[in-house]
């Protein structure tokens, strides 16, 4: 298991890679073509360090109406459908972007986030990472990373390299670098401009394990340009 300061770490290298910023903002908005239920990618929103109406900003919002937010009762009428495929993108409610931005400010929505950002990334990692055997922090953060970019890991990807995993006999280094490249190769690769943009993840993490920083000790980690410190 990892301790505090790893998760910690491991959090603000993930808000860094998806915002540019170690403490992701909570109101921030963004709108992009990558609804990848549809082909080619339908605009969709995201809200902060990776909630997407096709993804978890449904749940995100359910916890922050369960929990009494200031705007709860605003956020009912586009409840329902929300998320579903046949239902069109909120990108073009004027009303419900301004919702989440007032929202963001409110520290109950801040609290939501938070506290889906650990239940639905970063748990589902983690509890993959330990079933199949890895113990080393940046296994945890590229697995981690895949969980937050992709929604899991992705079973074509590891279907590209020999290597098993470490359960299985396989060296865990090897498997992450493997895993790591297939990813990169991947991405660079895509059909979708957006994915194409994003190999500075991978990247990085390449080149952590190129120095052996397994244990994420050795700092500061640099993500698309962004020093990361160990000690925020």
């Amino acid at each position: 298991m990892l301790d505090e300061p790893t998760k910690d770490f491991i959090r603000r290298v993930l808000s860094v890679a998806e915002c540019d910023r170690e403490r992701w903002k909570a109101d921030a908005v963004y709108i992009y073509a990558d609804d990848n239920r549809f082909n080619p990618g339908r605009k969709q929103i995201t809200l902060s360090i990776g909630f997407t109406e096709s993804g978890n900003l449904k749940k995100v919002l359910q916890r922050y109406i369960a929990k009494g937010g200031k705007l709860a009762g605003d956020f009912q009428p586009f409840m329902a459908h929300m998320g579903s495929k046949d239902h069109q993108s909120l990108c073009h409610s004027t009303r419900f972007i301004e919702l989440l931005k007032v929202a963001g400010k409110d520290p109950v929505m801040i609290e939501a986030q938070e506290e889906s950002f650990d239940q639905l990334y970063l748990g589902p990692a983690f509890t993959w990472a330990e079933q199949h055997g890895f113990t080393l922090p940046l296994s945890y953060l590229v697995i981690a990373d895949s969980f937050l970019h992709s929604g899991s890991m992705l079973g074509f990807l590891m279907a590209k390299f020999p290597e098993k995993k470490p359960v299985d006999g396989g060296g865990e280094k090897t498997w992450i670098n493997a895993y790591l490249s297939a990813r990169h190769s991947w991405l660079r690769n895509h059909s979708n401009a957006i994915l194409n943009k994003t190999i500075y993840r991978a990247d990085c993490y390449l080149r952590e394990a190129t120095k052996g920083n397994w244990d994420l000790m050795t700092g500061p980690l640099v993500m698309n340009g962004t020093p990361i410190h160990r000690v925020a």
